[in-house]
């Protein structure tokens, strides 16, 4: 009777186990398929300069375009796995034209022309002053849902603190030429300083890069949370 009650009880356990994982299972599928529902959209990603225009330059001969173009790949790939359409005006070491005039008019026309719901330009600062350091965002001009898209990637940049918060630049009518040029919802994020020897180290490891994106993509979702 003794050996009866314990394979009762042993059974009864077994076939709680076996229920309690296919709620989780059942869970985690609905979760996947509310995000499936929520998160599609088509995004551009702008990794800035390219070719011989290396942007800044480190004092380790670190150059921006190198950095940039990592991040952005890394970034587009997390934005696929959320059911995005994503595009890239580079994914690999060229520019889009033979001056710098050239280049912005041509990636302009290029995201323009991709029907997309928002965009980035991706970017790091520099210096001549060592010390300045900080992340930043650059909305367009007069455009409430550019400013929320940089607010909402801002906000989750500076909630890690690798560096100075530096704000949001709301841009004038005549700066930035790819915000300027473009006609859709867009920022423009300067990472970074590639000339502070804090600001680099952090932009240049995997774990840094790792965690910038994974602020990045926040921010985006909470930005189309905000806007549905």
């Amino acid at each position: 009777m003794k050996i009866l009650k314990i394979l009762i009880f042993l059974s009864l356990f077994v076939m709680g186990i076996i229920f309690m994982n296919f709620l989780i299972s059942k869970e985690k599928r609905e979760v996947v398929s509310i995000n499936e529902e929520i998160y599609s959209g088509i995004i551009v990603i702008d990794p800035g300069h390219g070719g011989e225009d290396t942007g800044a330059i480190s004092q380790n001969n670190v150059n921006e375009k190198d950095v940039v173009l990592d991040i952005s790949l890394k970034l587009g790939e997390k934005l696929e796995e959320n059911n995005f359409k994503v595009y890239f005006t580079r994914k690999s070491d060229k520019a889009l034209g033979n001056t710098v005039r050239s280049d912005i008019i041509n990636r302009a026309k290029f995201i323009n022309a991709r029907n997309a719901d928002i965009f980035l330009s991706i970017h790091l600062n520099g210096s001549d002053v060592e010390s300045a350091k900080g992340v930043e965002s650059y909305s367009r001009f007069l455009d409430d849902k550019s400013y929320l898209l940089a607010e909402s990637i801002q906000d989750e940049l500076s909630s890690i603190e690798y560096t100075k918060d530096r704000g949001i630049k709301e841009t004038n009518e005549k700066s930035l030429g790819i915000l300027r040029y473009t006609n859709i919802t867009g920022v423009l994020l300067e990472l970074g300083f590639i000339t502070n020897s804090e600001d680099e180290k952090y932009l240049i490891s995997e774990e840094g890069q790792d965690i910038i994106v994974y602020c990045i993509l926040n921010g985006i979702l909470n930005y189309f949370n905000e806007i549905k």
